[in-house]
């Protein structure tokens, strides 16, 4: 909340950067009501149990939110080299919280709620101790490939190689929390696609026309 006072006044001043200041004035006047509340009372670490989860999902849209107030910025008051360089480093700390806050809501949620997943069992809340790193981005590949196949009708393929110093014969494994490790690699995969088939789309457009 205080970085996101250190904004400028005029992109502070956009509705879409006063909505996301609301909701985390909101949320953390919520939490504060159990600062001083007893640990051992079940009813309390029900409530509070509730509460994250209610903040949690309320707090899934403040990254295109924030995005959306600057962009709404840029297009009132033009592009300003300086101003737009201290912009990406408040975004880039902005986001590195937004998802610090997603994992340690997550990593109590996990063990105390409803929210564990029968499949991964060995996760301990939402890390995996022994997180398949080739396995992930496979599975993420097939994701992002499903949906540039979807708009594309092709998609480009997919070679792995791996290598462990420590253990040659084995799949490399990690301590991670897969869920994060999924959307970074499906952003780098979505990207890098598009930037593979929409030129060979170009191409074959020209020779048809």
């Amino acid at each position: 909340m205080r970085e996101v006072n250190l904004l400028l006044e005029d992109l502070l001043n956009h509705p879409s950067v006063e909505l996301v200041q609301s909701w985390y004035m909101q949320s953390f006047l919520e939490l504060l009501e159990y600062e001083n509340q007893s640990p051992e009372d079940p009813q309390v670490l029900d409530n509070f149990l509730q509460v994250l989860i209610k903040v949690r999902n309320k707090h899934n849209d403040v990254a295109p939110t924030m995005a959306q107030g600057v962009i709404e910025y840029k297009e009132k008051f033009g592009f300003d080299p300086f101003i737009s360089s201290n912009t990406q480093y408040f975004l880039d700390q902005f986001h590195t919280n937004h998802i610090s806050f997603h994992v340690l809501i997550n990593q109590h949620t996990f063990p105390f709620g409803s929210d564990t997943n029968p499949a991964h069992l060995r996760h301990i809340g939402n890390i995996d101790p022994t997180c398949n790193v080739t396995g992930l981005v496979k599975d993420v590949y097939e994701t992002a490939k499903m949906l540039c196949e979807l708009y594309y009708l092709v998609a480009p393929e997919l070679e792995v190689e791996e290598f462990s110093a420590k253990a040659p014969n084995k799949s490399n494994q990690v301590v991670y929390v897969p869920s994060h490790l999924f959307l970074v690699l499906f952003e780098v995969f979505k990207n890098s696609m598009r930037t593979t088939v929409e030129p060979y789309e170009e191409r074959k457009e020209g020779t048809h026309c």
